[in-house]
């Protein structure tokens, strides 16, 4: 008895268990899912219980419309084998020419070659019993061409015939008449029976026509014939009449039944006595017109059950779909039914509890339902009015307390009132502190630049915070020289811009002691070094030029390069090898470089702050930028450019907020003149100006328009020489004599003075001219290859006011070619010297 007792708990459990997979999934699914779930599978058995059905219908349906096709095939062979029979009977040879070209028998042989099957259809050799058949009809048609005799033309049509039989009974096993399991006997006796039937009449009477011993056997092999076709006509006939005779089949059926028993008696007779054949052959032909006629209407019978099963097939197809509709239409009328009652319920239950929530405490659900739900809204108003009890004790208690803290509150905001409006008294003290120090920061950088006939120099600074740790200087040194420098010390704020201000003088002192740029960054990192509690660092590029030659001696300590931009618009950086900064370790060694800035050149420092200002898109402006901005700036003076470079920073950071200090110095050196030419090297024949020693200059000091060449002329260090290319240029000048006599005076004055000062006379040295003018100016180009000679500037000026005999010798002719000219100038471009003179067209 204790064995056999169970415990109800684990029964409980073990269902529990059971269970477990669709708690879980029922536990991940929403409302609305859970009913859609149970409804699909619900509608998903349905639907697999009805396809069988449904299938089976369809297949018995495309098996029926298979088995009508078939039937108008064996319609269509009937009729050609009556056709073939009724010519077997005609004995005359032209009778089977003129139907040697039977339309119906081409149509026949066509559809056999390509009949139209479904995929699910039996493997069938129709085509190659069509091909057969043509054979036999092909040659049938060659023994009618070649008039044989009759015996041969009876056999060929009658192999034709039995080829067409093959056909119909391939064709009836194609369309699969032979497994229909109600009409299988009907259509045996359709395919087989009935045209076997009609050959065999048709072949007692054409046999016995032939009068020969050998075609008798014919007749007697025909009568067995049709003496076995009698039982399966008949069967195949009931399968027709069922349930009823509605077409008179059966009549017909016994009729030829008769009257193929009278022919047989006829054909005995035609055996004994040949000269009854007259008497057989109207029993016969009416015979096969009997049978012909009993195949056409029982095809037409079985054509009419046929569709009789599509339509019923048909309709049970619609029968079991309208069920499958209707029960799934109920399901889902029912689920949504219990969906709905259940959801307005969950809605109450939802809708009360966020009013609950929302603060009505006066909240209760009522639920007009008989389900499970009751319970809930039960329970929930159970609670909902415990919950309002306790919620007016804790009123009670939270009003006395909140009087107590409102107090509190009150006095502590007095309190803070007064610490913010000391706070705010302090920090206005720090932002007047910051902006004193800005703006002593910036009175201790210079405010004033050079700007001399030679060279022109700019530079500024501006903080990304109220104080900046970024400087420049600059400072005359003797001799005319000029030191400069550009520095940037690490970090922001007030401690760089401390260290700033110690950077700046410590590097001033040094640099007007009259040191060399390398000893000033040394001793400064030495001085910085022992000087540097907040362990800060600064980067600096100082440099020395000389306005006289335009050399420039530099030294930097890990500062970024400073870029050079030729007349030509070339931008490079100078060499620079970036050693430490100052202030990281004491007793660093500097290396100094040298560069040279040629009339029209362009030197620019600058602190990283430049390339590394962010727009707001947090791209930086990077060297790129820079150096575009530097190869197309055209302002001939430093402070336009520089004033150029601040709006270009300025206008791609946008309203972005600076990211570092801004501190760039410039330093332009102004055209002195026609820069150096590049000259080709000449040769001894001048048979063209190319072989005269063309020569080519790169920029002139004014900017001619529309310049045209007047004459290219090559002269050896010569005195003689002078008097032809005085006729070339009165040549070339020939519309102003006026300027052809200045020019003339002009150039011999300066060959004699080239070929006398500049070549020391050495003769057979090559010297250039070149006259081009524009539309306001003649330009004359002197070129030699001497070493550096200006004959503007070594020539000692003369003295006008003094008598002849005081005077100096030298000098006036030189003036004389200043005074005449508009503008004149000299320079040397490594290869020779080139003279540029300047005439004004105007009278």
């Amino acid at each position: 008895m204790k064995a056999a007792a169970t415990d109800p708990g684990l029964e409980q459990a073990s269902w529990l268990r059971l269970l477990a997979p669709a708690s879980w999934l029922s536990g991940r699914l929403s409302f609305s899912r859970k009913f859609l779930l149970v409804g699909a599978v619900m509608l998903l058995a349905l639907a697999l219980l009805s396809w069988p059905l449904l299938r089976k219908a369809g297949q018995d349906a495309q098996s029926a419309e298979l088995e009508r096709r078939g039937l108008a095939a064996l319609a269509q062979q009937a009729a050609v084998l009556n056709t073939l029979v009724r010519q077997r009977g005609e004995l005359k040879a032209e009778r089977a020419d003129k139907q040697a070209d039977s339309a119906e028998l081409k149509a026949l042989l066509d559809w056999a070659a390509a009949p139209p099957l479904p995929n699910s259809a039996l493997p069938s050799t129709l085509p190659a019993l069509a091909q057969r058949l043509q054979q036999q009809w092909q040659q049938l048609q060659d023994l009618a061409a070649q008039d044989d005799d009759a015996q041969r033309r009876f056999a060929a049509h009658t192999g034709t015939i039995n080829a067409l039989l093959a056909l119909m009974r391939e064709s009836a096993r194609a369309h699969r008449l032979n497994v229909d399991p109600t009409l299988d006997a009907a259509f045996e006796m359709l395919s087989h029976r009935l045209p076997l039937l009609m050959e065999t009449l048709a072949k007692q009477q054409d046999a016995l026509a032939l009068s020969s011993d050998s075609m008798a056997s014919y007749a007697v092999a025909a009568q067995v014939v049709l003496s076995e076709a009698t039982p399966a006509l008949r069967a195949g006939m009931q399968q027709l009449l069922a349930p009823g005779d509605r077409a008179g089949l059966q009549a017909q059926l016994d009729e030829l039944l008769a009257r193929i028993e009278r022919q047989q008696d006829a054909v005995d007779k035609v055996l004994d006595t040949p000269q009854a054949l007259a008497e057989l052959r109207p029993i016969a032909s009416a015979n096969l017109a009997q049978a012909q006629a009993l195949l056409v209407a029982s095809t037409v019978q079985a054509d009419a059950l046929l569709q009789e099963r599509l339509t019923q097939l048909r309709r049970s197809q619609w029968q079991v779909g309208a069920l499958l509709v209707g029960a799934m239409a109920a399901i889902a009328y029912l689920f949504a039914g219990i969906y709905v009652s259940t959801l307005r319920s969950l809605r109450q239950l939802s809708q009360g509890t966020q009013d609950f929530c929302a603060g009505r405490l006066d909240t209760r659900i009522r639920i007009d339902t008989q389900d499970e739900l009751v319970l809930v809204a039960g329970n929930f108003n159970t609670v909902a009015s415990e919950v309002g009890r306790l919620l007016d004790v804790i009123r009670e208690q939270n009003e006395s307390r909140q009087r107590e803290l409102e107090r509190l509150v009150q006095q502590r905001t007095l309190e803070l009132a007064d610490k913010n409006d000391q706070l705010h008294l302090a920090a206005l003290r720090v932002q007047e502190e910051l902006e004193s120090a800005r703006d002593m920061q910036q009175a201790i950088l210079p405010q004033h630049f050079p700007d001399t006939t030679d060279f022109s120099m700019q530079a500024c600074m501006h903080p990304a915070r109220e104080l900046g740790g970024d400087f420049y200087d600059c400072f005359a040194l003797s001799e005319g020289r000029w030191g400069f420098l550009v520095a940037d010390v690490a970090g922001k704020g007030v401690g760089a811009a401390f260290f700033m201000a110690v950077s700046r003088t410590v590097l001033q002192d040094l640099a007007q002691d009259e040191l060399s740029p390398e000893e000033v960054l040394a001793r400064a990192n030495d001085m910085l070094s022992g000087r540097n509690p907040m362990e800060l660092f600064v980067t600096a590029c100082y440099c020395i030029y000389d306005p006289r030659d335009g050399s420039l001696a530099y030294a930097s300590a890990g500062h970024p390069a400073p870029l050079l931009r030729t007349a030509q618009g070339e931008v490079l950086a100078l060499d620079c090898p970036r050693d430490i900064a100052l202030g990281v370790l004491p007793g660093m060694s500097y290396s100094r470089q040298h560069a040279r800035l040629a009339c029209g050149d362009t030197l620019l420092l600058y602190t990283d702050g430049i390339t590394e200002a962010f727009n707001a898109a947090e791209q930086a402006y990077g060297d790129d930028r820079l150096i575009a901005w530097l190869r197309s700036s055209r302002e001939p003076q430093a402070a336009a450019k520089l004033a150029s470079l601040v709006r270009d920073v300025a206008a791609f950071v946008g309203g972005a907020e600076p990211s570092d200090d801004l501190t760039a110095l410039l330093l332009c050196r102004k055209p002195q003149g026609e820069p150096p030419a590049d000259l080709s090297s000449s040769t001894d024949t001048p048979a063209s100006p190319q072989a005269r020693g063309a020569l080519t200059v790169s920029h002139a000091p004014l900017e001619l328009k529309n310049k045209t060449l007047l004459l290219e002329y090559r002269l050896d260090s010569r005195v003689e020489e002078i008097a032809a290319l005085a006729e070339a240029v009165d040549e070339a000048l020939a519309e102003r004599p006026d300027l052809a006599f200045a020019v003339n005076l002009c150039l011999e004055e300066l060959i004699t003075n080239t070929i006398q000062h500049g070549l020391h006379g050495a003769p057979d040295r090559p010297i250039h001219v070149r006259l081009s003018r524009s539309d306001e100016w003649l330009e004359i180009i002197l070129k030699d290859d001497a070493p550096p000679f200006d004959p503007f500037v070594q020539a000692p000026a003369p003295s006008l006011d003094a008598s002849v005999e005081a005077r100096e010798v030298g000098g006036l002719g030189v003036h004389m070619v200043k005074t005449m000219m508009d503008e004149v100038r000299a320079f040397y471009d490594g290869s020779g010297n080139l003279i540029v003179l300047l005439k004004t067209l105007k009278r």
